[in-house]
């Protein structure tokens, strides 16, 4: 690595400030909803005293299968055991993921190109306000990311092991964006013949360390529906990445050099996992394949260029996306135009309230009584429950109790109706008026809290208390098998040293 590389200065200006916005933003987490589902799972491990398979949590009494990789699950019940709330926990990874996210995307990509098309990589996607946000929103899939990243830089140097231990991770850690990585290696594969050996053993490897979860998946394939959410309505693209990237794709489809083909397949994964989900397409994981080729092309383009003309094109690419990185946003079949919608446009002018998966849903002053009061009246093994399941979500992890509704809505529940009497507390948000037959029910219930937000009801009548499954995947197994696959990374950086000497 070239000492005080004009770009790698130029990307360790953007990495701090990364970082200063993210240590800022400690207080304000967790983001948006996914979080508290999470929680919801690690406080689920840690009563079992593992991993289960059945969310017995959730939809409560009955439950449903657990489907989710277990490791971002794992990391928070680590934390708690380190003795941090459910809610700091959440907030010290989603404060630490963006900052290491965008240090291993920027270090990686400089391993396998070089210093300037790692920093364009990095402002390119750094710049997307959609992305950027998704990187603290959806921690799992970060992780993955992040893995699957290393797993290519395995690839460059030649550690087979670690390709394959790091693909596994991913797959430990997030579905779809191992398949994306998967499909990557794939394409590659069949462009490429120098690393056809290679890339077939760490498919077969990583299938077959894959296969005890992937097994249990297929076991409850019949609860699994693909449900086209509220953001399939919703996309915000980047003129810039879109444009660029599209390009650079008809440019680069047959190149052979590593790792063009593996920014490629990247591309075709996500055109293949998220072809129904256009804003996690355009606007969240599934642009890294276009940003990543939006920057290729930058590169190719600027190791031609020499003189002044070089030094002004960068300062106006680099203005254009610190502060405007344009984009097209489509909502409710409507389209609207921003032409100053960067990330750090949006952060200097206070406007990052402008998406709404980069708000937060907790406000202490309202919920702190509401988790108290619940917890305070109710076991750890009653069921609460709330009119909307998002709330019923937010205050099972927070008072870390089982609920009788739930998030994570393609896995369907035993039981697919709610019934109120079988929960315990039922917390009332008052924005939504009551059904008929819900009015009857809370009647018969006793108010013991109210703020500006809630009713919080006792139900004398709950009937139901959810069976809480012990774990055959205790964390003593867990961990030995973490222990072992820290010492196969060990025993291969030996090996590759010693062989290098």
């Amino acid at each position: 690595m070239k000492n005080n590389s004009r770009y790698d200065l130029l990307s360790f200006g953007i990495l701090a400030f990364i970082l200063t916005f993210s240590l800022i933003r400690f207080k304000y987490l967790p983001q948006f909803i996914d979080g508290y589902y999470h929680l919801s799972v690690a406080n689920g491990f840690i009563k079992s005293g593992g991993w289960v398979g059945w969310a017995w949590w959730d939809f409560a009494p009955l439950g449903r299968p657990h489907l989710y990789p277990p490791l971002y699950h794992l990391i928070l019940v680590f934390l708690k055991w380190a003795g941090l709330s459910g809610l700091d926990a959440l907030r010290i990874t989603e404060v630490l993921i963006v900052p290491v996210f965008f240090f291993t995307l920027w270090y990686v990509l400089r391993k396998l190109i070089n210093d300037r098309f790692s920093f364009f990589s990095l402002l390119i996607l750094s710049s997307f306000f959609p992305f950027y946000s998704s990187v603290s929103a959806n921690v799992p899939a970060s992780i993955a990311i992040i893995f699957g990243f290393l797993s290519w830089l395995s690839v460059k140097k030649r550690k087979i092991l670690s390709a394959t231990l790091f693909l596994t991770l991913a797959f430990y850690t997030h579905i779809a964006i191992s398949w994306l990585f998967f499909i990557a290696y794939i394409f590659f594969a069949l462009v490429n013949k120098e690393y056809r050996k290679a890339i077939f053993k760490i498919l077969l490897f990583s299938l077959l360390l894959y296969l005890p979860l992937l097994w249990h998946i297929l076991r409850y394939m019949s609860y699994l529906t693909i449900q086209i959410r509220q953001e399939a309505h919703y996309t915000r693209f980047s003129i810039f990445i879109v444009l660029l990237g599209m390009l650079s794709l008809f440019l680069n489809f047959t190149k052979k050099d590593f790792p063009i083909p593996l920014f490629v397949g990247y591309f075709l994964g996500s055109v293949a996992v998220f072809i129904k989900y256009p804003y996690r397409l355009f606007s969240a994981q599934g642009t890294i394949g276009l940003g990543l080729l939006s920057a290729l092309l930058l590169e190719r383009i600027f190791s031609k260029l020499k003189g002044w003309s070089k030094n002004l094109i960068i300062v106006c690419i680099g203005i254009f996306l610190l502060f405007s990185q344009a984009t097209l946003c489509l909502k409710a079949d409507k389209e609207r135009f921003k032409f100053l919608d960067s990330t750090y446009y949006n952060v200097l002018a206070a406007k990052t309230d402008s998406l709404l998966e980069f708000q937060s849903l907790y406000s202490s002053k309202f919920y702190g009584p509401i988790v108290e009061v619940v917890k305070d009246n109710s076991q750890e093994s009653d069921i609460i429950a709330s009119n909307l399941s998002i709330g019923s979500q937010i205050f099972a992890a927070l008072c870390d109790r089982p609920n009788l509704d739930s998030m994570l809505w393609e896995v369907s529940p035993m039981e697919p109706s709610v019934d109120y009497n079988q929960a315990k507390i039922i917390v009332w948000l008052k924005y939504i008026l009551p059904k008929r037959e819900d009015s009857l029910m809370i009647g018969q219930w006793r108010i013991i809290h109210e703020n500006d937000i809630a009713y919080v009801f006792l139900n004398p009548d709950y009937s139901s208390f959810p069976r809480r499954l012990e774990s055959k995947f205790n964390f003593l197994f867990i961990g030995l098998a973490f222990v072992f696959l820290l010492l196969l990374f060990i025993g291969q950086i030996v090996a590759t040293g010693s062989s290098r000497h």
